[in-house]
């Protein structure tokens, strides 16, 4: 009886599949892809609304994605042509900030102090319906 199970076994193993880039592990991994974004279809949202995927690199480290700079950091995004009322939050370990957001442009600003130094990442950023907008924004110290 156990043989018959082992075959079902086998079955359901999910395959090593190249999915492309979906997790963004490439995408904005050098400080040449700041203030680059790129759009792709996404039809698990609402026809009003989209997903913001932008990430933080710094040009504080040797490494464009070191934790130390990008990892928890403050964000806010805000309508840009309205206003209102921000949504907020802390990037992922990754320095990622992912949001299903109405459709427009938004204004993104994430800050973090480094003693009495505020470092800044600024961009605004175009939301379709039903688009994923990824974007790649610079979070830097002035000197």
């Amino acid at each position: 009886m156990r043989l018959s199970f082992l075959p079902l076994l086998f079955a359901c193993t999910p395959e090593n599949i190249d999915s492309g880039d979906e997790s963004g592990a490439s995408f904005c991994s050098t400080l040449d892809e700041v203030g680059t974004w790129e759009q792709s279809p996404i039809e698990t949202v609402s026809a009003s609304s989209g997903v913001l995927w932008a990430r933080l690199i710094t040009d504080q480290s040797d490494d464009p994605r070191d934790p130390f700079y990008v990892a928890y950091r403050a964000f806010a995004l805000e309508p840009a042509e309205t206003g209102g009322v921000q949504t907020t939050g802390s990037t992922s370990g990754d320095g990622i900030i992912e949001k299903t957001v109405g459709v427009g442009n938004w204004a993104l600003k994430a800050t973090w102090s480094r003693g009495s130094t505020t470092c800044l990442a600024e961009a605004t950023l175009p939301v379709e319906a039903q688009m994923t907008t990824r974007a790649c924004v610079l979070l830097t110290c002035p000197e």
